[in-house]
């Protein structure tokens, strides 16, 4: 007859075997050829794309509900040997102005949506939530074409679209009738 303790010592093995395919089966889950920690990725609201020694970092275009104008914010990286400089951004959605210092010196970054540097784009067609492809233009590296999202000009983007213009409101004692045109003449 089989004591206690010895029921015990001959289940041990079979328990730790259980236990061990047990954690190799559920952390396998989230490995493989397309594990996230073998691709990059951005842990932010922008995307990151790049080819070559150029790479995007964190590109998305904020604006406000209803605006027709929208700020690109993104970090450009040369990450290569050789200066570059960036001649354009063209985007889906409108067309996009640039301003301040676009020189890509090697090993160095512009940022948009900074002092340093500017994307606007303007007769924005597209609204906050919805997709926008931008491709940014080089001197010398092939051009990047990517998808990013337009974001609402709130909370941590706040300070990056500019104040929406003020509607014309009329007082309570007004109506529309009643506001004068330029046209008319008092006598």
């Amino acid at each position: 007859m089989l004591t206690a303790s010895r029921r015990l010592r001959r289940l041990r093995p079979l328990a730790a075997l259980a236990a061990v395919l047990t954690v190799t089966a559920l952390t396998g889950c989230s490995s493989g050829f397309d594990a996230t920690s073998t691709k990059d990725y951005a842990p932010s609201d922008g995307i990151v794309a790049g080819e070559g020694d150029i790479r995007v970092l964190n590109a998305l275009v904020v604006a406000a509900e209803g605006a027709d104008e929208g700020v690109v914010s993104m970090t450009v990286v040369n990450r290569g040997e050789f200066a570059d400089r960036i001649t354009g951004i063209e985007s889906d959605a409108g067309a996009v102005t640039l301003g301040g210092d676009t020189s890509l010196p090697p090993g160095a970054a512009v940022s948009f949506g900074t002092e340093e540097a500017t994307a606007t784009i303007t007769g924005l067609s597209k609204d906050p939530g919805q997709a926008v492809q931008l491709t940014v233009r080089f001197a010398k590296a092939e051009p990047l074409t990517f998808r990013t999202v337009i974001v609402l000009g709130t909370d941590d983007y706040a300070s990056l679209t500019p104040p929406a213009s003020p509607t014309p409101t009329l007082s309570p004692t007004e109506t529309p009738s009643e506001t004068p045109s330029s046209t008319e003449t008092t006598e």
